[in-house]
C-alpha cells in the first residue's frame, strides 16, 4: 500500500485544524499530527501489556472543592476519559474558582474528596488510569 494517502491525512489534519490522527490495522499503527508522522508496530491480541499505574491527581491550592461549575445543572458522571490540560474540578477561594487540570491523557475513574470540602494543598481529588504514551 502507498503512502501517499497518509500525506493527504496530514494536509487535511492541517486544513480544518485537526490535532491528531490515529489509525491502526493488523501490521501497521500511526499516529499523524502536528506536521510529523510516527508509526509504530501495533501490539499483537495475544500480547498483554501492562497497564499503566493509576495516579492521584492532587490539589494544586488550597480551597473548597468543587467537582462542577457552580453554573453547571449538574457533576459530571465518572468514569469519563479526559485529556491533558482538560478542566476535572474547581477548587473555590471566596469568589474565585481555580481549576484543577488533568495532568495527562487518562480515564477519571473516582472522586476522592467531597464537594464541599477544604482541599489543602496536595489532597488527593482524583484517581486518573493514564493513558499509554
Amino acid at each position: 500500500m502507498s503512502d501517499a494517502w497518509l500525506e493527504a491525512v496530514l494536509r487535511l489534519l492541517e486544513r480544518y485544524d485537526i490535532a491528531e490522527f490515529e489509525y491502526e490495522d493488523e501490521t501497521r499503527h500511526i499516529i499523524a499530527g502536528n506536521g510529523r508522522i510516527t508509526e509504530a508496530t501495533p501490539a499483537r491480541s495475544d500480547e498483554t501489556l501492562p497497564l499503566p499505574a493509576p495516579i492521584e491527581i492532587g490539589s494544586p491550592h488550597i480551597g473548597i472543592f468543587r467537582s462542577a461549575h457552580p453554573v453547571s445543572p449538574q457533576p459530571v458522571e465518572l468514569p469519563r476519559h479526559v485529556r491533558e490540560g482538560e478542566i476535572i474540578g474547581f477548587l473555590q477561594i471566596g469568589m474565585l474558582l481555580r481549576p484543577v487540570l488533568a495532568p495527562r491523557d487518562g480515564i477519571l475513574t473516582e472522586r476522592l474528596i467531597e464537594d464541599g470540602t477544604l482541599a489543602d494543598y496536595g489532597r488527593p481529588l482524583f484517581l486518573l488510569h493514564p493513558g499509554r504514551r
